[in-house]
């Protein structure tokens, strides 16, 4: 009779000191695995030190945050670390951020870490260590289903809190090695949970929202930091007449959608394009940002690539609703391809993503131009 005893799987949580990286390694430690707790350290800015302004702490990497992951490692009686990923942080997310800008797109800094930093480092680290496996926070589902053999990523339990438009860069080499506790819970159970279990400052926290390395609510006043070249007067032109509408004091003031307060006009104007480089806010009617077709290019698949000419459904904005369209390759390895959607859809963003599913399944995504 084998009487060894099976070894207890190692987990890598990512604590940020917020309520749901907090009950994951709870959870995890409940249901038996050897969890060890890890912070990361992201972001540090200077050019916000030596501003005369009195911002508050950046929504990650406050000493705040850092003490409440080592309480959480503390309680739980779990080794903790931390990991400097801060250069690695700036090269990836923050620099990406500040040049797509530059070139008069619209980035998506929250995919990109979750690419190259939790799922991408944090993976790599994971290896290094001998562990089994990471686990974050995120409402999502990741399941393996028999029959096909493969790893499925879909929308949790809390649909409201559902975060699989930012996760569509994972793929089946790291699926397998991912943990996502927080799939079978609402947010409102998380919470009970908390308060039952002696977490309850943590239950209490409020949540942060939006791009964790700036503190301000709007990413204008970071990027006059780091670009100030890209706040100068310039011309509002109108994209059909290409005549002077109007002056604007800095293109990156505007994101394409938005409505621009001109004088003198007979119907409202929108933002159509930004032209970076001249230094130029075209304008249009709302008719002119709509549009059937969109070109998706650096496109990533959590499973095998989906066949040529296939309909699927495709999410262009967090939380926005589920659009259906006709997907096509432009190219041979299958990382470029076209949307064409049933029906027109306002303000395609270049820079954003677009993510696929299929029957409530994750397939992949990718970024808009």
């Amino acid at each position: 009779m084998n009487t060894t005893k099976k070894k207890k799987k190692t987990v890598l949580v990512g604590l940020s000191g917020g309520l749901d990286s907090t009950i994951s390694a709870f959870l995890l430690q409940q249901q038996g695995y050897n969890v060890i707790g890890v912070h990361f350290q992201l972001w540090h800015d200077d050019k916000t030190e030596k501003s005369k302004k009195n911002l508050p702490e950046n929504k990650c990497c406050s000493l705040r945050d850092l003490m409440l992951a080592r309480t959480v490692a503390e309680q739980l009686d779990i080794p903790f670390y931390v990991f400097d990923f801060r250069e690695r942080f700036k090269h990836d997310v923050v620099n990406h951020f500040i040049e797509g800008f530059k070139n008069g797109i619209t980035p998506n800094p929250c995919v990109e870490c979750n690419r190259s930093i939790k799922f991408g480092y944090f993976l790599e680290k994971m290896k290094e260590l001998g562990c089994d496996a990471v686990a974050t926070g995120h409402y999502i589902k990741n399941e393996f289903n028999t029959q096909k053999k493969r790893w499925e990523v879909s929308t949790g339990k809390d649909i409201h809190k559902d975060q699989t438009y930012f996760l569509y860069t994972l793929t089946q080499e790291k699926l397998q090695y991912t943990l996502f506790p927080m799939a079978s819970y609402s947010k409102d159970e998380v919470r009970e949970i908390a308060l039952q279990n002696n977490f309850k400052n943590f239950a209490q926290k409020r949540e942060s929202q939006g791009v964790c390395f700036y503190a301000e609510k709007s990413h204008i006043p970071f990027l006059e930091r780091h670009i100030p070249e890209a706040f100068v007067p310039g011309d509002i032109i109108h994209i059909h007449t290409q005549k002077k509408v109007g002056t604007h004091n800095g293109v990156l003031h505007f994101t394409k959608g938005q409505r621009a307060r001109i004088g003198g006009m007979i119907t409202p104007q929108y933002v159509i394009r930004i032209d970076t480089q001249k230094n130029i806010v075209y304008v249009g009617d709302n008719t002119d940002l709509f549009s059937n077709t969109v070109t998706v290019f650096n496109i990533s698949w959590t499973m095998s690539p989906i066949e040529d000419n296939t309909q699927i459904s495709v999410k262009i904005r967090h939380g926005g609703e589920n659009i259906t369209a006709q997907f096509q390759y432009t190219n041979t390895n299958r990382t470029e391809g076209k949307l064409t959607f049933t029906q027109p859809v306002r303000s395609l963003t270049s820079g954003q993503s677009a993510v696929f599913y299929q029957d409530n399944i994750l397939l992949g995504g990718g970024i808009m131009k």
